[in-house]
């Protein structure tokens, strides 16, 4: 049984942890860390003062290394002390950290498996959002793996991202013509409806009124660069998309 810790509204799992790092289940709703020193929404790093002692002088950013969307779910790395934060910081940009991803779409892939390559850029107009690009931006990576097809119109997928570029998956499977589901920055709405056509009328409902993107965190892989260990973690589906899941078979 993994240990849990309240903060404001929040349930917040630890699934693994040691003296360097401490490995959470942020729930989908909260924020990684304040987007600045006057933003008081509440977020993930403001939850670690009272649970863990972090040494490290990066303001606003103590104990983050990487970060999940606000609405994303799932398993995310805290460092303790500047020397595991530079550890963990080498091994994303040298991209030896395994992360997959599981997520329900609209659409379903050409193929089961699909490595997406496309460069990803900031939008011009909406600079919150981003966009693929042939020549502009950041390389990115993903590998996806198409699980299992409902309704012959939507898929649950197992996203791997080579590289952690912003709403990376979210961004390439729109690309695909596979909106996720909820997701409401990166969607394409006439072709949704089209898709839910053969559904009953409360199943439709629960996929077009799903309240946020239905992408979950669910696996890392690592060799622990200090302790020198391989950790696995894997995190259930929490219990919107497990529902959404049951509802669907």
């Amino acid at each position: 049984m993994n240990k849990s810790y309240s903060y404001k509204d929040f349930k917040i799992e630890i699934l693994y942890e040691d003296k360097y790092i401490a490995i959470l289940n942020k729930p989908s709703g909260l924020l990684t860390h304040k987007k600045n020193k006057f933003d008081i929404s509440p977020n993930l790093q403001d939850s670690l003062k009272s649970q863990f002692i972090i040494e490290d002088e990066e303001k606003l950013k103590e104990g983050i290394v990487h970060r999940l969307d606000k609405d994303t779910s799932g398993i995310i790395i805290i460092t303790k002390n500047s020397l595991s934060k530079n550890k963990f910081r080498e091994m994303f940009k040298h991209r030896t950290i395994k992360k997959n991803y599981l997520t329900f779409t609209y659409g379903v892939p050409s193929e089961n498996n699909i490595k997406i390559n496309k460069n990803i850029t900031r939008n011009k107009v909406q600079r919150t959002k981003f966009n693929v690009n042939d020549n502009l931006g950041k390389n990115a990576i993903t590998k996806v793996k198409n699980i299992r097809t409902f309704h012959g119109s939507i898929s649950l997928l197992d996203c791997e991202i080579i590289t952690g570029r912003t709403h990376q998956i979210r961004v390439h499977l729109l690309s695909l013509g596979l909106p996720i589901i909820g997701d409401k920055d990166y969607r394409s709405n006439r072709e949704q409806k089209f898709r839910l056509i053969n559904m009953n009328e409360n199943l439709r409902n629960l996929v077009s009124l799903f309240p946020r993107q239905a992408l979950h965190s669910y696996k890392i892989e690592f060799i622990h660069p200090i302790i020198k260990k391989q950790i696995i973690i894997i995190c259930d589906l929490p219990d919107d998309m497990r529902n959404l899941n049951m509802k669907l078979l």
